[in-house]
């Protein structure tokens, strides 16, 4: 029986690179489908920033969530899961374990910022605090080192 290792992980320094994404120009369509893509963007980003403004001085600074555990549930298993996909996909050699590993690292960034943000004052915030900069972030940051490693190396 004969089984296939990863190779050893090469740590090269990161070096900062401006980003420079062409879409491929495979056929004509394409074209047409990036300008449609970015001014969906456009609009989606251009709606969301005054309607965040909006939400900010109109929300009342309390409310009471009806489903509170299954929210804070749900957040907690979406990370896990994409943990585990992450893991399966490098035991496997899959450089595609780079799109679950960004996910995960944005889903412990909204971890995160709601556990600081939701947190009682005192103890509560404080330990909040402490998670996230002891655990959650750097983890983020991980995840995302993963994610970036492995999408250089598949170009």
């Amino acid at each position: 029986m004969q089984t296939h290792a990863l190779p050893a992980p090469r740590f090269r320094p990161l070096r900062c690179q401006p980003l420079r994404f062409r879409p491929p120009a495979t056929t004509a369509a394409q074209p047409v489908l990036w300008r449609r893509a970015r001014l969906v963007a456009l609009a989606v980003g251009g709606f969301l920033l005054p309607w965040s403004a909006l939400l900010a001085v109109t929300l009342p600074a309390t409310a009471q969530a009806q489903h509170w555990a299954l929210a804070w549930t749900g957040l907690d298993v979406a990370e896990a899961v994409a943990a585990l996909v992450t893991a399966v996909l490098l035991t496997r050699g899959d450089r595609r374990a780079s799109l679950p590993a960004a996910a995960a690292g944005t889903l412990l960034l909204i971890d995160a910022w709601f556990d600081v943000c939701t947190s009682a004052p005192g103890a509560g915030h404080a330990m909040a605090l402490a998670e996230a900069g002891c655990a959650e972030l750097p983890l983020a940051v991980a995840a995302w080192w993963i994610a970036i490693v492995l999408s250089r190396e598949t170009r």
